[in-house]
């Protein structure tokens, strides 16, 4: 067995040839998610002297390194304490610190694109996004602050509590996270690029995160067959191998469809605790006219969006998040139109469901002057709601969904045009909801939703009359 694929945790360096008599160094560790670092050194040594750190150790003056939680190719994490937040008396003074390795403090210019990358990733505010917090260096140590995260990887999630896969139910939370991070990303125009098991983090309370996209978006090529992270210094790139898409090892440029390949490739393991392709690079399953194989037990719907999105060429790939979410779903989202009018017309009630614009409260139209930063907030917030309502996800789950994106955004702007309409649109498709349950007899559910509904409108007229419509019918079936 390769010892990249072993069990064991220790870190191996040694030199090796990779391109004819050129120098490299290859930092290699023997733990199956974790990267390799190439770095092509051409003949010199760098001769900095390396700071070494421990517990106890400070940085910038400001944070205290307490313990080592994970380490790889691309940096060791620390747990540590931020003496400012400590001295504020925050609730949660501890934060996580990613050291990163010599590859990157060595290279001026690789700094540089590292710095930028994170800025990109601190627009990226998103509930199922790690939060960093700041890229800095402390002498020869460059280091990123992140949000710390009580829990585990995915990739330990995996060859520990689902081994042998779990079912789709179980696994949906964790899919639907993973998707609804990718899709708010590729809005913002980033790719991750180097998506893979060891980049998503599970939370003890279940909450899904994302991690790397600063480091990620400097995305490089390699023909390699393996499943560590493979950096390049010199071409300021990393990628994964066996969730890399054909087109990244081809050296095309990054695009939406690259991490939906490696999203569909997780999404698989996690169902089956296997990798679709046996970790095989997509360009030597596709030598190999290897298939995907069926998991036993699997709905068909789910099935077909995986290997829509497993299709080793771009052209037959699914495009978007938005679609494959929309393929994977097991149950349509919206009710039909046509129906719900039928329904409407049914109960005689089609003319409230046109006053719904006329029962908002609004308030008026008055121009409040917002800081640039506010103004991009702003923005980012509609984003994200637009996302959570294209994929169906209007009022739950719980601080990951449209309706709360709108709240934040009128937070900022009471005024905004945009999230106002939103909110009447939420309410409109609850109505539209509410009325098919209602007219199936289904009084509970048809309260849930009216009440979903008047969450995002609490006067809107239609849903009112139809709360005592459903009241009185539900007491009359008693």
């Amino acid at each position: 067995m390769n010892n990249l694929e072993s069990n064991n945790d220790e870190t191996v360096i040694r030199p090796v040839n990779m391109r004819g008599n050129d120098d490299v160094t290859v930092m290699q560790s023997t733990t199956n998610d974790d990267t390799v670092v190439e770095k092509k050194v051409e003949g010199r040594a760098t001769n900095k002297p390396k700071e070494s750190l421990k517990t106890g150790s400070v940085l910038q003056n400001r944070f205290v390194l307490k313990e080592v939680l994970g380490s790889g190719g691309m940096g060791t994490v620390y747990c540590a304490t931020d003496l400012r937040r400590q001295e504020a008396q925050d609730h949660q003074p501890d934060v996580a610190i990613k050291v990163l390795n010599d590859e990157f403090r060595d290279d001026p210019e690789l700094f540089i694109a590292l710095q930028r990358e994170t800025k990109k990733s601190q627009l990226l505010a998103h509930p199922n996004i790690v939060t960093v917090y700041d890229f800095d260096r402390d002498g020869s140590n460059v280091f990123m602050v992140m949000e710390l995260l009580p829990g585990k990887p995915l990739s330990q999630f995996i060859r520990e509590d689902c081994s042998s896969g779990i079912a789709f139910k179980d696994a949906w939370y964790i899919i639907k996270g993973l998707s609804l991070a990718l899709a708010y990303a590729h809005a913002k125009g980033i790719i991750h690029s180097d998506f893979k098991p060891g980049n998503v983090f599970i939370g003890t309370d279940g909450t899904v995160k994302v991690l790397d996209f600063g480091i990620a978006c400097v995305a490089g090529r390699s023909d390699l067959h393996k499943d560590e992270t493979v950096f390049n210094a010199r071409d300021l790139g990393a990628l994964t191998p066996a969730y890399a898409s054909l087109e990244m090892l081809q050296g095309k440029d990054p695009d939406p469809a690259d991490d939906i390949y490696a999203l569909a490739c997780v999404c698989y393991e996690i169902l089956c605790g296997k990798h679709p392709y046996a970790k095989l690079s997509a360009q030597k399953a596709l030598e190999v006219k290897l298939e995907v194989p069926v998991i036993d037990g699997l709905d068909r719907r789910v099935r077909l969006a995986l290997n829509h999105a497993l299709a080793l060429t771009r052209e037959q790939r699914t495009a978007t998040v938005s679609l494959f979410l929309d393929e994977i779903e097991p149950k349509p989202i919206w009710p039909k139109v046509l129906i719900a009018g039928i329904i409407v017309a049914a109960l005689g009630v089609v003319g409230s469901y046109y006053y719904v614009f006329n029962e908002f409260e609004l308030v008026d139209s008055e121009i409040i002057e917002l800081t640039q930063e506010q103004t991009l907030v702003v923005k980012d917030f509609l984003e994200l709601a637009q996302i959570h309502f294209e994929v169906g996800y209007l009022t739950s789950p719980s601080g990951s969904n449209a309706l709360w994106a709108y709240r934040q955004a009128l937070g900022i702007d009471p005024y905004n045009y945009e999230a106002q309409e939103g909110l009447k649109k939420i309410a409109g498709f609850m109505e539209q909801q509410a009325f098919e349950l209602y007219g199936e007899g289904k009084y509970k559910a048809s309260l849930a939703k009216v009440e979903e509904g008047l969450e995002a409108v609490p006067k809107h007229n239609a849903l009112l009359e139809l709360k005592d419509q459903v009241l009185k019918a539900s007491l009359g079936s008693d």
